[in-house]
């Protein structure tokens, strides 16, 4: 008998309730941490398929306005007119696009480029980077001299080491943010095409492209654009809240689907467009 009360008294019932109710609070908060990060995930989920479905969205309507502005294009060209020469907006289904049409030799053909015309274009993209709050590790003379020794070094052919815009980050000393500063203006042997202004200064055929990329004026003086063998064609399409750029690289030739003697020799994924900043200086 005195045994028993003992025991009663070492676990009393106010205690054990206790025990039981801190068991059933650290349940309900487990719970509410794994409820929690289920509807984090579907958030996420849900915007991830949205963004392919924008991007489906702005793929599909660019593509439609490219080829409507390479048909007019070729329609101009046949009949012996000039092309148009600044910013033009078809419309497919309900999105407006707006095309951007530019001679591929008018970029800066980093398979061929001196030395000089390369730090040219990695000052440009530093101080476009500068404006943008960011620093660069490498000079532009550096980075300008890496290129050369990639490109040009022993047991390499001249001009074979870029495939594609995107062979830039294979460079030591070029990183992302590097390559995003001046992939606008950059091109490879493979896309260049022929232009009559391909021996200007890389200062000012990069200010020719800024102005024709930001819609500002003529999209290219003189009559290169409706001579040009490559063309580079920007589609700008509003989806969503945002901007989205699909770019296309066409040659003349036959090939593919297309009835149009225009053939794709390059396509990127549509992308949120980001504007560049301002820049000044040759």
């Amino acid at each position: 008998m005195g045994v028993r009360s003992v025991a009663c008294l070492s676990n009393p019932p106010g205690r054990q309730r206790g025990v039981a109710l801190g068991i059933v609070v650290w349940f309900i908060a487990g719970m509410a941490l794994l409820v929690s990060g289920i509807v984090s995930e579907a958030r996420v989920d849900t915007r991830m398929a949205q963004l392919h479905y924008f991007r489906a969205q702005a793929a599909a309507a660019a593509d439609g306005a490219i080829n409507l502005a390479l048909a007019e294009q070729e329609g101009l060209r046949t009949s012996g007119q000039r092309g148009a020469d600044r910013l033009q907006n078809y419309q497919v289904g309900p999105q407006s696009v707006e095309i951007r049409m530019i001679p591929g030799g008018l970029f800066v053909n980093i398979s061929t480029e001196n030395l000089q015309g390369l730090r040219a274009l990695f000052a440009v993209g530093a101080q476009a980077a500068s404006l943008r709050g960011v620093e660069w590790d490498e000079s532009p003379m550096a980075l300008a001299r890496a290129v050369i020794e990639f490109r040009d070094g022993a047991g390499r052919r001249r001009g074979q080491s870029f495939h594609s815009p995107e062979d830039l980050l294979r460079v030591p000393g070029v990183s992302r943010g590097v390559y995003d500063s001046v992939r606008d203006y950059i091109t490879v042997e493979d896309l260049a095409g022929g232009y009559s202004g391909k021996t200007k200064a890389v200062g000012a055929r990069i200010r020719q492209l800024a102005a024709a990329m930001s819609g500002d004026g003529a999209m290219v003086q003189g009559p290169a654009q409706h001579t040009a063998e490559t063309l580079r064609v920007d589609a700008i399409v509003t989806i969503g809240d945002r901007e989205w750029l699909r770019r296309r690289w066409v040659t003349r030739g036959s090939g593919g689907y297309s009835q149009l003697p225009w053939r794709f020799v390059r396509t990127e994924a549509a992308r949120p467009l980001v504007v560049g900043a301002e820049f000044s200086g040759d």
